[in-house]
């Protein structure tokens, strides 16, 4: 007896078993073979064109080496070279071991962060001498800034180590480095100091070099939270030099003149230990500068947050220990003034009163040079001539000083005299001339 096929020969070999008017595909299909017939490349096809023809060679390949190999590139049928790339001047100074430390150093800050963003080979190299680099752009762009506001001291400002080193040999554990967050810290603490500075040169009131560096210790000082850390810092003759003491306190004196002035201060000299009692000098910065405008309300919320009730004189102004009136809420009424500003803490003594005190505690006697501080930067102690005024022109970018003072009394009187002379007006009576010696 003969055996039955199987069910899959009669799926496979019946003609019929896909249907009415349907047959199987097989090898010697007509269909196949004229697809197989047809040509490989037709003007009028479309081309499929593969994902790796469209990526460029990666140019930092050599650089972060054979773990990242570089995209294959394609060859024509004639077998002829690729085209040699275009001279690229950035390129090459990335890649020359000398300059590219000198174009990184010489970038401006926000450059340099575009650029790190934006250029992968530029991103690398970065990070592979990222330490170096960071610490000789800060020396390079705020070398006194970068010394007074060490990374050390703000680990918030730090990243880990971008090439993951070790830190004390410990290979799981890489180390803290500075980032560019600190340097744009620095940048700007610099800006706004060398702002104060110039604001109060342009208005007569001049500083020594040194004030710079003091005036930086001294935001430092107000950044710290507790009575304890501001004593400690303020008694290391290291960081504060008996000249920083006197400089700091010769700024104290010139920031008093500017507020008492009559025509370009505020009216008070109490403004200057009110801003100067803030967390940061910005405010300062933005009161000389005019970008904020002092005015009843926000004056009045300033030395609520600034200053305890037992410091302020609530009986001649109730309004301020009213919550309704200063807009301030309760718990952050004399906020600054507290430890840790924090509405818990205990009461903190202002920073300008710490320097004043250093400075009797040091036994430098400050008060006997408040007359030089005061006529200081006005009259050449040589000649005994007036200092000219330094000018800034709208469109000038630089501060300019003129070559000669205002003339001096005696000076403008022989003027005054002369004139008359000339015109005449030597025979008139007393009360007829008008006093213009004074």
């Amino acid at each position: 007896m003969q055996r039955p096929p199987s069910l899959m020969s009669m799926y496979i070999d019946s003609p019929s078993s896909k249907g009415k008017n349907k047959r199987a595909v097989n090898e010697s299909s007509p269909t196949t073979g004229r697809l197989q017939r047809l040509p490989m490349a037709d003007s009028n096809a479309p081309r499929i064109l593969r994902r790796h023809q469209h990526r460029r060679r990666n140019v930092a390949a050599e650089v972060w080496g054979p773990g990242i190999p570089s995209a294959p590139t394609t060859q024509t049928s004639t077998g002829a070279s690729a085209p040699k790339q275009p001279f690229n001047v950035y390129k090459a100074i990335l890649r020359h071991p000398n300059l590219f430390f000198q174009f990184a150093l010489r970038l401006p800050y926000p450059s340099t962060i575009d650029l790190y963003a934006i250029d992968k080979e530029f991103h690398y190299r970065l990070n592979l001498y990222s330490v170096s680099l960071i610490h000789d752009y800060a020396r390079y762009h705020a070398p006194l800034a970068g010394y007074v506001f060490s990374w050390v001291l703000y680990p918030r400002l730090c990243i880990s180590d971008p090439m993951l080193r070790p830190m004390d040999e410990r290979e799981w554990l890489a180390r803290d480095v500075p980032g560019f967050r600190w340097v744009g810290m620095i940048l700007w603490r610099q800006n706004i100091v060398r702002s104060i500075l110039t604001i109060l040169s342009l208005e007569g009131h001049r500083v020594p070099a040194s004030c710079e560096g003091a005036l930086m210790k001294f935001w430092g000082l107000m950044e710290l939270s507790t009575t304890k850390l501001r004593l400690s810092f303020l008694e290391d003759n290291e960081i504060w030099t008996d000249t920083d003491i006197i400089t700091i306190q010769l700024f104290f004196v010139k920031l008093d003149m500017r507020f008492s002035d009559p025509i370009l201060g505020n009216g008070v000299c109490q403004l200057g230990s009110l801003l100067l009692g803030q967390r940061s000098l910005s405010t300062l910065w933005k009161v000389l500068s005019g970008k904020l405008k002092l005015d009843y309300d926000n004056t009045s919320d300033i030395v609520v947050k600034t200053y305890l009730n037992e410091d302020l004189d609530v009986e001649a102004h109730p309004w301020l220990e009213d919550e309704g009136d200063t807009g301030v809420p309760e718990e952050q009424w004399g906020l600054l003034n507290l430890e840790g500003w924090h509405e818990d803490g205990i009461k903190m003594e202002h920073a300008v009163s710490m320097v004043i005190t250093e400075g009797v505690r040091r036994g430098l006697n400050v008060q006997q040079y408040y007359l030089d501080f005061v006529i200081y930067g006005w009259v050449d102690e040589k000649t005994g001539e007036n200092f000219p005024i330094p000018r800034q022109l709208r469109r000038d970018k630089k501060v300019k000083s003129a070559s000669e003072g205002w003339p001096s009394k005696e000076l403008r009187q022989g003027t005054i005299k002369k004139l008359d002379v000339r015109f005449g007006l030597m025979g008139r009576k007393d009360g007829d001339t008008m006093d213009l010696g004074a």
